[in-house]
């Protein structure tokens, strides 16, 4: 039998031994049993002397040993119960810690993992590949224009517009449930470095039929590149009509465009950060509250209503968010928090600014973001991982 059932078997016989009550210490049983021992007693009373002898041994030994049974057993209960405590409390603690810092910077270093909450891409995910950022229209009947970013090694040796084209091949793969782009690149011309056409001929109409979308899809194709205009022409070159909207004139490529952020999902699940079709504002801040009301039946909001900023500062290329109360972003969906966040730093893309400084958000690192310092801005929305 093991030592500690052997134990435990001593321990249950000894709670059932009758209680034994003696008011008398031990120092005094000690005498008096020394007493009796040196004491001859009488021969007629022999028989009785022994057995009580006994007994009285067998009370004293109990005395003796009990109380360190007891103690042995209460510090052996004790300790397996402090560290069930501090094993339980351990475990606790770590789940809680878990928890709290599971989508901080600090975490992310250790498991060597970026964040698979973000949706955006970042200057730190480039390092020497290409950025391409496609414009497309949700499939559904929303028909919502949506920008994708896609990164890729550089090929030498090939024009920026054919390997982006040759390379919009991912968009079908990675997001079926956008429009086919493909055919409408090949009706696409680059005249110069600052200039393209669009050639607007039967395959292009078959293959965008939905002409109000025609500005949201061209401002989203080259708003991330050096084309600041774009031309309608057909395949001779001439003035070209697009559905009732008469001859389509040039189109000049905002890149500040000043437009609100939204979210839009698709019957798939999958979910998008989309640009509102038109500037919303010219004031940032006043942009990012119109952020917190739904502009159409199909835009979902980005900035929860119960979420109170004001825009503190704006200085050259950076603008400072301070949050009313303090916003902890360990709690509740992290997910809509990075929706959010990301939200934020593309309205403020769209205004020009190359960083936030976001205060009064806890913690200071989450999801390998240092509120401590300015944000940037994100170098292009929604890449397809």
């Amino acid at each position: 039998m093991p030592e500690d059932m052997e134990h435990k078997k001593m321990i249950q016989l000894i709670n059932h031994l009758p209680e034994v009550t003696d008011l008398r210490s031990k120092e005094e049983i000690y005498r008096k049993v020394k007493k009796n021992m040196d004491e001859k007693p009488k021969r007629k009373k022999r028989y009785l002397v022994i057995p009580a002898l006994s007994s009285i041994a067998a009370i004293l030994i109990f005395l003796l040993v009990s109380p360190i049974l007891f103690q042995q057993q209460s510090y052996k209960e004790s300790s397996v119960a402090d560290r069930h405590g501090i094993v339980t409390e351990g475990n606790e603690n770590k789940a809680m810690e878990l928890n709290d810092n599971s989508s901080t910077m600090q975490a992310q270093e250790e498991s060597g993992q970026t964040s698979q909450l973000r949706t955006a891409l970042y200057k730190e995910d480039v390092e020497n590949q290409q950025v391409f950022t496609y414009a497309s229209l949700t499939n559904d009947g929303g028909l919502v224009p949506v920008s994708v970013s896609i990164l890729v090694p550089k090929e030498e040796g090939l024009e920026w517009f054919e390997q982006y084209k040759k390379e919009a091949t991912i968009i079908q793969k990675k997001a079926p449930d956008l429009m086919n782009i493909e055919p409408i690149l090949n009706s696409i011309v680059i005249e110069n470095p600052t200039t393209a056409r669009v050639r607007i001929d039967d395959e292009f109409r078959e293959n965008f039929s939905y002409q109000n979308g025609l500005n949201d899809f061209i401002q989203n194709t080259f708003q991330y590149t050096d084309i600041q205009a774009v031309q309608f022409t057909d395949q001779a070159g001439n003035p070209v009509e697009f559905g009732n909207n008469g001859i389509v004139q040039d189109q000049e490529i905002e890149k500040q465009p000043h437009r609100a952020q939204y979210l839009y999902e698709l019957d798939s699940g999958e979910v998008y950060i989309v640009s509102a079709s038109r500037s919303t504002e010219d004031n940032f801040s006043a942009t990012l509250h119109d952020m917190k009301d739904r502009p159409n039946d199909f835009l979902q909001t980005i900035i929860p209503k119960d979420i109170h900023f004001d825009v503190v500062k704006e200085k050259d290329r950076e603008v400072t968010i301070l949050f009313h109360s303090s916003l902890d972003l360990s709690k509740g969906d992290q997910q809509e928090h990075m929706w959010m966040i990301e939200g934020i730093l593309l309205a403020a893309k769209e205004y020009g600014f190359q960083s936030v400084q976001f205060e009064g958000i806890e913690p200071q690192h989450w999801e390998g973001f240092d509120f401590e310092q300015p944000v940037e801005v994100p170098i292009a929305p929604n890449v397809l991982k």
